[in-house]
């Protein structure tokens, strides 16, 4: 079946983003009632400030849930697949699904870390769909570099810019929270930069790999704007249920390539998670 082999390959690395906000609003909750004003990590961004109120203190968690994603490829549908997730977080480290941080920093609601990502099952086989016929597979990579973030009361932004040998990509997110007694409604907002060589990489066709349908296509430099929000339903101090909604515009470095044929897609998870300590 197509992309079946590529099925379970994805599982770790859907479960590891979604989850993040529901990492801080279980760390920062003692009671079931959520406390005035409590602030909140933005969606695949692990900021620690719970570590740095906590002091020393570790904790760690457990969850599961379901996730669908759209890609932009030709002959690719919507993916929906289980996704597991699993962290830890002290003082000076946290590993959230696929991303480690090194917490250099943290004073005043700014947090700084040097940031890696385990993104090892990105990119596509040449079975994967129809489009990919006679290319080269592409790989995924670890990438690694700074990671900032900012957060008062409510408002949270985060900014990263991280390089490997598939080139860089950056990424800015914001998101403004609202609590409701156990419930939490946040939009947000991500702007995600890609350079070159990555674009090129994972959407670009080499002379070798043309055909009459595919024409050789050089990567550009590009970004993607995406919008979502979600809805967090605390259950008591160590449970919560929360899904996520959003959709992404692709820049038009990725919408340019012959192995494009969408220009948005929208993705949606809905899980569960334990916080142990």
């Amino acid at each position: 079946m197509r992309l079946q082999r590529n099925r379970m390959k994805y599982l770790a690395l859907l479960g590891a983003l979604p989850w993040m906000p529901m990492v801080h609003a279980q760390s920062t909750t003692t009671t079931g009632e959520a406390p005035p004003n409590q602030s909140q990590a933005l969606p695949g961004v692990a900021t620690g400030f719970d570590a740095q109120q906590e002091g020393a203190s570790s904790h760690w968690g457990l969850g599961g849930g379901i996730a669908a994603e759209g890609l932009p490829y030709k002959g690719f549908g919507t993916r929906v697949l289980p996704a597991p997730y699993v962290f830890y977080e002290n003082r000076w480290i946290s590993f959230i699904g696929t991303t480690f941080d090194l917490k250099a920093w943290q004073g005043d609601g700014f947090t700084f870390s040097l940031r890696t990502k385990f993104s090892l099952f990105d990119g596509y086989t040449h079975s994967d769909a129809t489009i990919f016929h006679g290319m080269a597979n592409r790989n995924g990579a670890i990438w690694y570099g700074p990671h900032m973030g900012w957060h008062y009361g409510q408002f949270s932004i985060s900014t990263e810019y991280l390089s490997s040998n598939r080139g860089h990509q950056g990424e800015l997110s914001l998101e403004r929270g609202f609590d409701f007694g156990r419930w939490r409604i946040a939009p947000h907002v991500e702007f995600q930069y890609m350079n070159r060589k990555y674009v090129d990489y994972y959407y670009g066709v080499r002379p070798t790999e043309v055909t009459p349908t595919r024409p050789v296509y050089d990567g550009k430099s590009t970004v993607n704007a995406s919008v979502g929000a979600s809805v967090t339903w605390r259950l008591d101090a160590r449970q919560s249920i929360r899904g996520d909604v959003g959709i992404t515009q692709f820049g038009s470095g990725i919408t340019d390539s012959p192995l494009v044929g969408k220009k948005t897609a929208p993705s949606i998870m809905v899980g569960y998670i334990y916080r142990f300590k």
